[in-house]
């Protein structure tokens, strides 16, 4: 029988019950420790769970010689912290999205597991969706041709979180774009085929987060301390000319609330929310619809591939190294934002 990988879970918050329920999935991982800053949260999960040992701290759980892997399910502050520290310690690591609150701590994590020789995988977890996976092979299949713009939506009418710290940017970075953005961007980067990004131009608002009396569809949050964007808005050049709309909000004055994105190439296109492959077939105009795609939990599916690539000792599917180009395309929006013009992504 296999050795099973033994893990860690850095932070208790509402997440990490996504990533204990995926590993106790695996039937070669098993969850042995769970840390968190307020103990009675990781003895609370640790309870619940049946995991072994608890501790107040990430030094005292990377201690154990016998953890090979953790997730880190810190608030984005910490990210870089914890797998720097755990990448040091010897351990591989998932750490939830956004890879880091910038692209230059997002490049220590990738250079720490790089001098650690470990795994640094993201948690993008909707490139697992049996959708995305559709459409990715739809691509490479030729059907839509050479992919030459995307459209990126990740918009709340009224959704700004009522919980944590999601509208702070001194613990998270930014907001709607870098906390729901960072998902379709990468949906959209993926099925593109991660084209490199060299400049891009775009806008932040923040009009409605920061004053009272709005609805909200998680319920009331709190204005006083909202410091983030509401609404962002960009286009990015890549090179070999294929260029990318992003729209990113928490809360804004439209009809609906979407996620997903359209990828448009010189012989047909696909749409995700709802999927569509669009054609001309026949002399005719064609959207096509599959008939059934089985229902993936894209948390459990992450979990589930990082724990085959430490196992098997292959590339991770989501790697740090390729999620920092995702970084710096956010680094850059917030950029030309503030500088009021186009910037170059380097």
């Amino acid at each position: 029988m296999a050795k099973k990988i033994k893990v860690g879970i850095i932070g208790a918050g509402g997440i990490s019950r996504q990533h204990v329920e995926g590993y106790q999935k695996c039937p070669d991982a098993e969850v042995i420790a769970i840390c968190d800053i307020l103990p009675q949260r990781a003895k609370a999960l640790a309870e619940e769970f049946h995991i072994p040992k608890w501790f107040d701290s990430a030094a005292r759980l990377l201690a154990l010689k016998e953890i090979d892997a953790v997730s880190v399910c810190t608030p984005n502050y910490d990210h870089m912290r914890s797998s720097v520290l755990a990448l040091r310690a010897g351990k591989h690591v998932l750490c939830e999205k956004p890879i880091a609150m910038n692209a230059r701590q997002a490049q220590r994590m990738v250079e720490a597991a790089r001098q650690a020789r470990k795994k640094l995988q993201i948690g993008l977890d909707k490139r697992f969706s049996s959708g995305v996976q559709f459409a990715k092979q739809v691509i490479a299949e030729g059907r839509v041709g050479k992919p030459y713009y995307a459209r990126s939506l990740s918009i709340r009418r009224r959704g700004v979180p009522s919980w944590g710290v999601f509208g702070q940017k001194k613990l998270q970075g930014g907001g709607a774009l870098i906390d729901i953005g960072v998902h379709s961007i990468d949906t959209a980067w993926y099925l593109m085929g991660c084209p490199r990004p060299v400049a891009v131009v775009g806008k932040t608002y923040r009009t409605i987060g920061d004053t009272p009396g709005h609805v909200g569809m998680f319920g009331p949050w709190d204005y006083k301390t909202y410091d983030v964007e509401d609404f962002a808005v960009a286009l990015v050049r890549f090179a070999g000319g294929a260029t990318m709309m992003i729209e990113s909000a928490f809360c804004v004055n439209l009809d609906k609330n979407v996620f997903g994105c359209n990828i448009v190439g010189d012989k047909g296109g696909v749409s995700l929310d709802p999927l569509q492959v669009h054609l001309e077939a026949a002399g005719y105009l064609m959207d096509c619809t599959p008939n059934h795609l089985p229902r993936v939990q894209t948390y459990h599916a992450e979990v589930a591939a990082f724990v085959d690539a430490v196992a098997q000792n292959k590339p991770s599917p989501v790697p740090g190294s390729q999620i920092v180009w995702v970084q710096k395309i956010m680094d850059g929006i917030y950029a030309s934002s503030r500088a009021s013009r186009e910037v170059r992504i380097k």
